[in-house]
């Protein structure tokens, strides 16, 4: 109702935060039990308190957010994720670029263009394996092109 988990409840009323009543209650199965009941109007106060000085919604979706764009997760998937306005997400998106996460980022027409180059690759990790390889491949076929040329050389006695 509140945004408020019942061991977070739980907590306020052990430090004496909240002062539960005791009411008895009958369950649908018939049998009546003792119940706490807490005062709503407290409840709030106490979670309005416990946003301004903690995390709140926009911290909390700026999190997210900076984390699914690390993971290479689009505009999108982020909107639909999170449940925020593809305004909101794309405005966190140029604030996670200008931090720096434009270095992780390859755009549809580089991506595009690297995958000609070095096949279909699944991220930054799989690129840079990639062309890891291919710096191998090319580092033997020199060894062996400089070899064969050393071999065809007459021997200057």
């Amino acid at each position: 109702m509140v945004g408020v988990s019942y061991n977070t409840i739980a907590y306020w009323a052990r430090r004496g935060l909240l002062q539960p009543q005791k009411e008895r209650r009958t369950l649908s199965n018939g049998t009546v039990r003792e119940v706490l009941v807490f005062d709503s109007d407290a409840v709030m106060k106490l979670a309005r308190r416990r946003n301004a000085n903690g995390v709140n919604d926009v911290d909390e979706t700026a999190a997210s957010a900076f984390e699914m764009f690390e993971a290479g997760r689009s505009i999108r998937e982020v909107v639909i994720k999170l449940r925020k306005a593809p305004e909101r997400i794309e405005a966190l998106h140029e604030q996670w670029l200008s931090c720096g996460g434009s270095e992780l980022v390859l755009n549809a027409v580089a991506r595009r263009e690297l995958a000609d180059l070095v096949g279909s690759f699944d991220g930054v990790a799989d690129l840079v394996q990639r062309v890891a390889e291919m710096a191998n491949r090319l580092a033997e076929m020199a060894n062996r092109s400089a070899t064969a040329e050393a071999s065809n050389k007459p021997s200057e006695r």
